[in-house]
């Protein structure tokens, strides 16, 4: 076998590193050349929903190509995680996602994904959970909710998404903290979930601020508190749950990202980050943000990782504290 000089065979890993480096700045320069996946986790219709068809109308307008919204609900957002996953990494398909890609790492027994699977591409806002009841409960306030609760066990049931969700953990966080009983009935979608607590099937919720704001206009609900630290500017007259005596419950936050997969090309990355920086940076973007009750990230991109890992870390806690079983 003929052997190649050293001298030679350095300048062909030269040659190739130099013409791989020349092709990947190529493509982005060329990027996107084709319509662009948008793949939310979340059912057509939803609050999620209008918002990842509102970032893709943007992004759309900014990147000169279509940026197509697909649906993909089911199992916590679980399916559609999986398909962005297994997506090829070229910057065409990216995810629109919440809270659930995170908690749903240890809330299935085998979710096929680790959440370093994947990058942010930038933070789309974030916003709070607000505490709802049918308004038959008579509890004006958190105090008089609990007094109910403990003085008619057995006569309340929550709302739920799924076991894994963040108002699920936050019902039980409040079960805990205030000594009360309250039963898990599940639903396959928000829709019929807020159907049944107008109904009274159900009496207690805790949907995110711009749901509870939706539905607090109705005379069957009563809105008692918020999970945030401090009042909410869009809700200043509701208490949170710090002040109100029940400190466990509050410090969990719903924020909406887009995320790519973890080893997209370096140049692909990049625009998509600057793209929506551009986009989440004018006036018309913050407008839209206060209307629809949330709140702007004004750190890094690795500040907002480090966030969510505190936020999963709690809830990983909650899991093993409340004694919530992964699902098969």
């Amino acid at each position: 076998m003929r052997t190649l000089h050293p001298a030679v065979l350095a300048t062909a890993v030269i040659l190739s590193a130099t013409t791989i480096a020349t092709a990947t700045r190529a493509v982005a320069q060329d990027y996107p050349a084709r319509p662009i996946r948008l793949v939310t986790l979340y059912a057509a219709g939803s609050n999620s929903d209008v918002t990842a068809r509102f970032v893709a109308q943007t992004l759309s307008m900014q990147l000169k190509q279509p940026v197509l919204v697909e649906n993909k609900g089911g199992a916590g957002g679980l399916i559609g995680t999986i398909e962005v996953l297994r997506s090829r990494p070229d910057g065409y398909t990216i995810m629109f996602a919440a809270p659930g890609l995170a908690s749903n790492v240890f809330a299935y027994k085998n979710p096929q994904y680790k959440f370093d699977d994947f990058t942010p591409l930038g933070v789309v806002g974030l916003s709070y959970y607000g505490f709802i009841i049918n308004s038959a409960v008579g509890a004006k306030t958190l105090a008089e909710f609990v007094a109910y609760a403990k003085a008619n066990p057995g006569k309340l049931n929550y709302g739920s998404l799924g076991p894994a969700g963040v108002s699920t953990i936050l019902a039980e966080r409040l079960k805990r903290a205030a000594g009360i009983n309250m039963e898990m009935v599940l639903f396959k979608g928000g829709d019929p979930l807020n159907q049944a607590l107008v109904a009274n099937d159900i009496q207690v919720y805790f949907p995110t601020l711009a749901v509870a704001r939706q539905r607090m206009k109705l005379p069957q609900i009563t809105a008692l508190a918020v999970t945030s630290t401090q009042r909410s500017k869009i809700l200043p007259d509701l208490p949170t749950f710090k002040e109100s005596g029940y400190p466990e419950v509050a410090d969990l936050t719903f924020w909406e990202a887009l995320y790519g997969v973890a080893n997209l090309p370096p140049p692909i990355l990049q625009k998509l980050r600057g793209t929506w920086a551009q986009i989440a940076a004018t006036p018309e973007f913050k407008a839209r943000q206060e209307s629809f009750e949330r709140e702007q990230w004004t750190g890094t991109l690795e500040q907002f990782t480090a966030f969510v890992k505190k936020e999963t870390d709690a809830l990983a806690v909650d899991f093993k504290l409340l004694n919530i079983q992964p699902l098969d």
